[in-house]
């Protein structure tokens, strides 16, 4: 494959020179709608740099070499003319305007539809901006582009996803969006490479996503993969990419250096630390600089009267920054259709993508730790003990976790148009994925605290598979100025998931080819299984009208059925209404010059959320429980888990108030909206009544809480030309995030509340409770230091404290510090989410770059904030309380204790603002081309998350997790990398 790469990139360009008539071409460019003149219109001769601009009056005048030139006039809005010169030495032009821009063609639930005609919150991000960033995720390209997607990494380890979130946090439970891909809905798109993507469109509105009913009130992205046109060219298109990439990493934590922690550790506990010391940073021992990205894409597109065909191959390949974290992807991509009459049309989508991923040992959390006086090796060249959290690489050298995964996903379908108008279609979807996972860690010996008696080997797989029937019928006419558009349908659609493993300790021997020919210790022989099986039925419907393109309507239904739910609840109706005005086809309108696009929409409806575990409607046994009868040991079981058939959808109802603006023949386009949407009976867990005896903390799930989202949307884009050849566009994007506990159920009351947040030393720092934002810090208020005894004596402490010691409010005034002296202290929901960037275009030289960024939010440093023991600390502990007036900020330096008891010390802000990517490109002349047959080629250079400005100290503000209840806590996160990249892309 290299060999094969580095050939394509070593071609040689050969360049021809002509020598023809020359002679000088003027002419003048209007406006055919008003006659008038159109002034900086470009004008350039076709394949070369040779060009100018129109002036005030719309008159050009340019230098031809050859009657065989053909002369291009181009402007934004407006069709492109091209004329071949010929015997001319005057060309008068008059430019139509280009609906097809004011009408661009935007894909929604089970359909498409004219953009001006659309009357819900719909967003579009084009193929070419998905390919903008190296990565594995095309969901990583949505970062900083549309209004109201916030998108974060959950790690920067090779294979991890991203979490999206549409309109913030609306569930306590899955708050992800769902994902359409050429009609398969799936809950996650890792396996799609970018460059098959030929558009995503964000539905973020009721009258948007109603259509999906149960599934829809997260937000829906709704994917369309690359495809040829029916009755294009049958001349296929071979298109080769490639990119190189290195990362770096761009920032690491300041911490407390040998010297300065033998210091503070003695402080803590005299003489812990004398004589020859060690002097190692961790973190350069375990983070390797400069580790390569490598991807390769290629693709043949085709067409002809009656067929249409794209098939795309791609790799991608990244080693991670720590040792034994690398992922690799495979993807073969397959679209296909088929008009075997004219109303008749047939076709597949279908993707094939294994993947291997090696799991990283998680040991960022343990360079952090670790004495910087220890050292890695023995004297011997084993791995020595290192105090404070173990040795890290030790920890990845006897870590071998992989995952492997073969994932399937696609559709058939057939398309028949029936008396004109109607357009039947029948397609089966499906959604395979085998997943391999293994884990081996030998026999080993580094201390007491790390070491393995016993080798162990564990291995599970699990196979999921849904497939989806889907059939609806559409109706699209016009009677003179009304258009009618409809929709109905029914779909059904079966998961089932299946997960086996086993494990056994005290293998013979190390090496992998041996793990299966021998047993191992049967006693410790250990087997799991477990599944799921659940369905959903469908039906729904769709109404659209529209008059004289002024006047539009939007309603529809769902009525989903899921055995998720209880006989009592089975079934929920999920409805939407929107209405949009065309003002700018309005009369009164009709002579200004300002707009060109205005309007007005409005929507409302009812979408639920069904992503809940399917067995909260049953009441379960915990088996594996043990008794004593009649002095015997024996296995039994107990009542566990009370189930509610009762539970039923999660509901949000959301209101939705648009205005889209097109000024200047659509050079500026802007879209503002507000969105309110409140999502009621959110299921949660509470406790159960002492009297059904399966323990005082069991609980059963109700539809209990409610949740508010509200916020302001803006994205704007400026479009404009610099001279002939040239053009730019600027873009930026804003939303502003509102949320609130509503209610947590009748049981907790207005004082209840939902404990989360985890730091893994039984303390947890996140409450969700009424008034305050979902999964809010939770803690002491820090009121300075303890300077002296006098102090100390007259103010309100914990058991403990002493001087030098973090001082925390006493909130209620009782003159004692406890539980109820714990308030909100800040959410990691981000108040204010935005992204801005430019692209320019010079002739044949084009730069990008784009920036994202958010405010508003908190960070738990829950890796600083963790110490049941002496670990090394962050580099400001070398300036702590040393005496009386030394420091109100920092406290005594202490290995455990008070100071690390859940408080705003440990809270930091989680605002930035990030040069995304910037990146400038070349486009060689066509010309050059032609002898080598090469259509197209174009080189690059772009870096990626180049620069953070941020007062995180952590690696990343970019701090979140799945779970909506404990995200925005960093325990140790795999960093974020700077990426450098040289790519290629070459059309045959």
């Amino acid at each position: 494959m290299t060999k094969f790469l580095l050939t394509i990139t070593c071609f040689v360009f050969v360049q021809t020179f002509c020598f023809a008539q020359t002679a000088t071409i003027s002419g003048k460019v209007i406006f055919k709608s008003d006659r008038q003149t159109v002034i900086g219109a470009s004008v350039y001769i076709k394949g070369t740099t040779l060009g100018t601009t129109t002036d005030v009056d719309g008159n050009f005048s340019l230098t031809s070499s050859s009657a065989n030139d053909s002369i291009v006039f181009s402007f934004i809005g407006y069709k492109t003319q091209t004329i071949l010169r010929g015997d001319k030495n005057r060309i008068d032009i008059e430019l139509e305007e280009d609906n097809k821009l004011f009408d661009e063609i935007v894909v929604i639930g089970y359909g498409t539809q004219k953009k001006s005609d659309i009357t819900g919150s719909v967003s579009s991000l084009r193929g070419a901006d998905l390919t903008a960033i190296p990565s594995l995720s095309p969901e990583q390209a949505l970062q900083g582009k549309i209004a109201g997607v916030q998108v974060n990494s959950v790690s920067g380890a090779p294979g991890a996803t991203p979490v999206v979130r549409i309109r913030g946090v609306g569930t306590l439970n899955n708050s992800a969006p769902i994902y359409v891909v050429d009609g398969v809905i799936l809950d996650d798109i890792s396996f799609l490479n970018s460059n098959d993507i030929e558009s995503m469109e964000i539905l973020k509105d009721a009258s948007a996503t109603a259509i999906y009913g149960s599934r829809g009130a997260n937000g829906v992205v709704i994917v369309s993969t690359k495809r040829a046109t029916i009755g294009g060219t049958s001349e296929p298109i071979i298109n080769v990419s490639s990119e190189f990439s290195v990362q770096h990493l761009r920032k690491k934590i300041e911490l407390l250096n040998a010297s300065q922690f033998a210091s503070v550790a003695n402080q803590i506990s005299p003489g812990t630390l004398s004589g020859t010391l060690g002097a190692t940073d961790w973190q350069d021992q375990i983070f390797d600089q400069f580790r390569p990205i490598y991807t390769f894409h290629a693709s043949v597109t085709g067409a002809s009267e009656r067929n249409n065909y794209y098939f795309g191959l791609g790799y991608f390949s990244q080693d991670g920054i720590i040792a034994k974290s690398d992922y690799k992807r495979l993807s073969l991509k397959l679209n296909d259709s088929y008009k075997i009459k004219n109303n008749i049309k047939v076709g597949v989508n279908y993707t094939i993508s294994p993947d291997y991923k090696n799991n990283d040992a998680g040991v960022v959390a343990m360079a952090y730790r670790a004495w910087p006086t220890s050292v890695p090796y023995n004297v011997d060249g084993n791995y020595a003990e290192v105090y404070g959290a173990g040795n890290p690489l030790a920890a990845i050298e006897f870590n071998n976790s992989y995952t492997n995964r073969l994932r399937a996903v696609g559709n058939i379908f057939a398309d028949f148009t029936i008396l004109k108008d109607f357009v039947f279609r029948t397609s089966f979807g499906q959604d395979y994925s085998h997943v391999k996972n293994k884990s081996f860690t030998p026999a080993f010996f580094v201390s007491p605290t790390q070491s393995n008696d016993l080798s162990s080997l564990n291995v599970s797989m699990v196979d999921y598979f849904t497939w989806l029937w889907e059939n609806t019928l559409s109706y699209n006419k016009n009677f003179g100025k009304h258009h009618v558009e409809g929709l109905a349908g029914y779909t059904s659609q079966k998961y089932t998931t299946e997960t086996v493993g086993g494990g056994i300790r005290d293998l013979v021997g190390n090496d992998p080819a041996l793990w299966y020919l021998q047993s191992g210790n049967t006693t410790y022989l250990t087997g799991t299984n477990n599944g799921e099986i659940t369905t959903l039925v469908s039906s729904l419907f769709r109404a659209n009208y529209s008059y004289d393109s002024r006047y539009l309507f939007t309603a529809s239904v769902r009525r989903d059925g899921s055995s998720k739910f209880g006989k009592n609840n089975r079934y929920g109706v999920f409805p939407s209404f929107a209405a949009g005005w065309n003002l700018h086809n309005e009369a009164f309108l009709a002579d200004q010059k300002i707009f060109s696009r205005l309007k007005l929409r409005a929507s409302w409806g009812i979408i639920g959320n069904e992503k809940i575990p399917w067995s909260r409607q049953y009441s379960l046994v915990n088996n594996g429980q043990n008794a004593v009868l009649n002095e015997t040991l024996v296995a039994g079981a107990t009542y566990g888990i009370s189930g509610n058939p009762d539970i039923r959808w999660e509901e949000t109802t959301q209101t939705d108030v648009g205005l889209e603006i097109g000024l200047l023949r659509d050079k500026i386009s802007i879209e503002f909206d507000y969105y309110h949407k409140v999502t009621d009976g959110i299921l949660v867990d509470l406790l159960t009544p002492g009297h059904l005896g399966n323990g005082p903390f069991a609980t059963v799930t109700y539809n209990a809480a409610r949740v508010l989202n509200s916020g302001f949307e803006l994205n704007l884009v400026y479009n404009g030309q610099l001279g002939a050849n040239s053009s730019f566009k600027i873009f930026g994007n804003a939303s502003t995030i509102k949320n609130e506990v509503l209610s947590l159920g009748a049981q907790n009351g207005e004082k209840g509340f939902i404990s989360s947040g985890s730091l893994g030393n039984g303390q947890l720092v996140s409450r969700t409770i009424v008034g305050q934002s979902v999964g809010a810090f939770f803690g002491y208020q820090t009121d300075g230091i303890f300077q002296n005894e006098g102090e100390l004596s007259s103010s309100a402490t914990l058991s403990g404290q002493k001087v030098g010691d973090l001082r925390f409010k006493d909130q209620n005034g009782d003159g004692v510090i406890d539980s109820k002296d714990r308030v909100y202290l800040g959410s990691y929901i981000p108040k204010f989410v935005f992204g801005f960037g430019a692209s320019f275009n010079v002739k044949q030289f084009d730069f990008t770059m784009d920036f994202n960024g958010q405010t508003g939010n908190k960070i738990y440093n829950g890796k600083n904030a963790n110490r049941p023991d002496l670990y090394n600390f962050e580099s400001p502990v070398a300036n702590a309380w040393q005496g009386e007036g030394s420091s109100n900020e920092i406290p005594k330096p202490a290995a455990s204790g008070v100071n690390y008891e859940v408080s705003d010390y440990f809270l930091e802000s989680g605002s930035y603002l990030r040069l995304r990517s910037v990146g400038v490109g070349y486009t060689f002349n066509q010309k050059w081309m032609q002898r080598a047959k090469i259509k197209s080629t174009r080189v690059y250079v772009r870096a990626t998350n180049l620069l953070t400005l941020s007062g995180y100290s952590g690696y990343t503000p970019e701090i979140a997790s799945q779970d909506a209840l404990s995200s925005g806590i960093d325990l140790g996160v795999y960093p974020l990398t700077a990426i450098y990249s040289f790519g290629f892309n070459f059309n045959f």
